[in-house]
């Protein structure tokens, strides 16, 4: 993702005095993002595709965010954000807010940090208890690898980066089968 110099993270925010809430922010600044760009600027609600994945490995559970952000037909944008809840409280309190808000807000910046486009999707009961049993089970996982001394966060998430390597190189050099 740096590459293409874009990049996705989720944080927690308060707007007024209101409960607080998780949200996400696309930063999408690269020349291959030009046309995506406009698009975000021009459009006031760009489809958004959320899928979510809990990876349970041997030294931790990692959470998996993946976007799609239908800016270009077949060619949408994608960002991929991981969670590591049983290291990183911050990522544990996205996931609950998640699982209790009322809505999903978005963002999306340029290279300079202007937001071109700003989105609110409310959110069904079923998106809350998604995030819901991502949290529980997360944590369940973690709390047992805890008590045998193997809890490791790094180790998982070194694991999950080395599948975007494999994935990186395999497109490198033209091999287009999945791994």
């Amino acid at each position: 993702m740096r590459e293409k110099d874009i990049a996705a993270t989720c944080i927690p925010v308060q707007y007024d005095d209101e409960a607080w809430e998780s949200a996400f922010f696309f930063h999408v600044a690269g020349p291959e993002s030009k046309q995506d760009r406009r698009i975000l600027k021009r459009d006031k609600i760009t489809p958004t595709i959320l899928m979510t994945e809990l990876m349970t490995h041997a030294n931790a559970s990692v959470v998996l965010m993946r976007f799609e952000i239908q800016t270009i037909i077949n060619d949408p944008l994608v960002f991929e954000i991981l969670f590591v809840p049983g290291e990183v409280s911050l990522h544990y309190e996205c996931l609950k807010f998640l699982a209790q808000q009322n809505r999903m807000r978005y963002f999306f910046a340029d290279s300079g940090f202007r937001v071109l486009q700003e989105q609110e999707q409310d959110m069904s009961s079923a998106q809350h208890q998604n995030f819901e049993a991502l949290a529980r089970q997360a944590f369940a996982h973690d709390s047992v690898i805890r008590m045998t001394g193997r809890y490791n966060a790094q180790a998982a998430l070194s694991e999950v980066v080395a599948h975007y390597q494999i994935r990186t190189e395999t497109q490198d050099t033209g091999d287009k089968s999945t791994h």
